[in-house]
């Protein structure tokens, strides 16, 4: 194997604690040309005094042991402290991403009808349809360096599981591709051991014809009996009081109790159906278990209001919410027209997100589901981003009082950058790989000693 030299300027790595950057504040977060954030190297401060820097000696080493006999970080292993409720966090994530490198083609969540990822500005970001751009830059949803940075970052931030947007088995606008992304990043959410939940799109029925019949409603039927045999057979499916956490969005489209008790009879009996917020009783309460809070332009106005005066905490369960704002690119991307009702919801920094937080750990709800990690065309991630860094999952970790630092974040962010920058160097891909797997099982000192080595080695210009 061959071995680079050693670059003198990253030799700072073997020095002590380096000055840090200011905290970055989101101001005026409605204003789309914000500055990009200066990303603090973190791993300056990760010593390598009086470590061995013999780079091919630490890979014969690491070949040399068995990782599978140290257990995953579980429930039991994220050690929050004295948490104030010890309530479930769950993020609802967007399956939806296609990027050419990966793909072959930049999907419509990337571009919309108008934006051109190929076109490249002068400080190396794509076009993407959305105010703000992903940290690591636009991905794709079945790049498994993307899923571990993913699943690793939300491990490090306190999160329990993931909430799926899913939209239906049939082959319609992207429907397909969704599916596909989350069947191919579940395998590796199971290794995790974080769990999952299917929450439904019922407006997919919407694009099969103009009028609900019959068909519409077995189509809908069969998606349900697909969730069952594809999903809820999962040992880290989530439960609520013991049965399957099954989430409408809407309904939106099937607006008839009779209708939904004919959809959901493959799973009435194992699961715990919740409709939005409001919408019990369009699914019915013979079907239909509780309700989950969202996002609204008026915020907190709207989300206490629910809470005082409409939510039944004493016979249903009740998801609550958490968003760091709402600021979507529907107009711009080409996907709403001009005419159509527009609002934006600031984030305030991070205030809207620990608002929303609070709120719902405050009251008597059962989970608290994030909306959300990733959703770029309607500006609501806490997903890491040039703009806001990773100012949101910092405040999560201290929400959820996880026992994990904000600079252990950086851990997955260097690993998906090392990985992605030296491809065909096998030092750096197996070293990467082996940082990975420390850190998913809580061994974050080691895996911080081999992401500085391959700074050491390789230098540091690609991180920005």
């Amino acid at each position: 194997m061959r071995f680079p030299p050693k670059n003198s300027i990253i030799i700072l790595l073997c020095c002590v604690l380096f000055s840090c950057a200011k905290d970055y504040s989101e101001e005026n977060i409605d204003n789309t040309s914000i500055t990009k954030q200066k990303e603090e190297k973190f791993y300056k401060t990760w010593s390598l005094e009086n470590e061995d820097l013999d780079l091919e000696k630490i890979v014969n080493e690491e070949e040399g042991i068995d990782l599978t006999l140290t257990p995953i970080i579980g429930d039991n292993l994220l050690q929050r402290k004295a948490s104030k409720t010890g309530k479930k966090i769950y993020v609802h994530y967007m399956p939806w991403f296609q990027s050419k490198p990966v793909d072959g083609f930049w999907g419509q969540h990337w571009t919309m009808t108008n934006q051109n990822p190929d076109v490249v500005d002068a400080n190396g970001k794509r076009q993407i349809a959305s105010h703000y751009y992903p940290k690591i830059g636009p991905y794709s949803t079945n790049d498994k360096d993307l899923q571990q940075y993913h699943l690793l970052l939300m491990k490090l931030s306190g999160v329990d599981g993931v909430i799926f947007d899913w939209y239906g088995i049939r082959d319609v606008l992207d429907f397909e591709l969704i599916k596909e992304g989350m069947d191919n990043i579940i395998p590796e959410l199971e290794k995790t051991k974080m769990k999952f939940a299917v929450m439904y799109e019922d407006r997919v029925i919407r694009e099969q014809a103009r009028f609900l019949s019959d068909f519409q409603i077995n189509q809908a039927k069969e998606d349900i009996k697909y969730i069952k045999r594809k999903y809820f057979k999962k040992r880290n499916y989530i439960k609520i009081n013991g049965k399957k956490l099954l989430m409408v969005f809407g309904p939106n489209y099937i607006n008839e109790p009779s209708d939904w008790e004919k959809i959901l009879e493959p799973v009435k009996r194992q699961s715990k159906v919740l409709s939005l917020w409001n919408a019990r009783e369009i699914i019915g309460n013979e079907v239909c278990s509780g309700e989950f809070a969202w996002i609204d332009r008026d915020h907190l106005q709207t989300l206490q209001g629910y809470y005082n005066f409409n939510a039944n905490f004493t016979d249903e369960v009740i998801g609550g919410v958490a968003y760091p704002r709402f600021h979507d690119f529907y107009t711009e991307g080409g996907w709403r027209n001009i005419t159509d009702d527009k609002w934006d919801l600031p984030g305030r920094g991070t205030d809207t997100f620990l608002e929303s937080f609070y709120e719902s750990e405050n009251q008597n709800t059962d989970f608290i589901q994030i909306a959300t990690w990733n959703d770029f065309g309607e500006g609501t991630m806490i997903e890491p981003t040039e703009e806001l860094g990773f100012s949101h999952l910092e405040k999560l970790q201290e929400a959820t009082s996880v026992r994990f630092k904000k600079e252990d974040l950086r851990i997955p962010y260097y690993i998906y950058k090392l990985k992605k920058q030296f491809p065909n160097e096998r030092a750096v891909q197996f070293l990467s790989n082996r940082a990975y797997k420390y850190a998913i099982r809580g061994k974050l000192k080691r895996a911080k000693f081999l992401i500085g080595l391959l700074f050491y080695y390789y230098g540091d210009d690609f991180i920005s």
